[in-house]
């Protein structure tokens, strides 16, 4: 269960990303700053959220893994929604993606 929280977590990064990339009108550069932040909101939600369904449903979550996803989320997510907000800007630009 919590593998597949954070699959969600990646997977919302990456469309946060490119919402981002394609709404927000600011510089190359900024805009990967952009969505890395946004990935990292998604991995401190999910903490958020693990922690609160673990404290709520004793005995639904194991602690180890899910300290093991938050740390690969912090790289994980960071990295989707860096990706998704460069998509993003270049489909907003106008651009290929390639």
């Amino acid at each position: 269960m919590e593998t597949a929280a954070a699959i969600v977590a990646c997977a919302v990064a990456l469309a946060l990303g490119l919402i981002a990339g394609l709404r927000v009108p600011i510089g190359h550069p900024w805009i990967i700053l952009v969505g890395v932040g946004v990935g990292e909101v998604c991995a401190g939600v999910y903490l958020s959220l693990a922690n609160w369904a673990g404290r709520t449903w004793h005995g639904l979550l194991d602690p180890r893994p899910i300290g093991v996803h938050f740390m690969a989320l912090i790289v994980g997510a960071g990295l989707c929604g860096a990706i998704g907000a460069w998509f993003g800007y270049r489909k907003a630009m106008g651009s290929g993606l390639f």
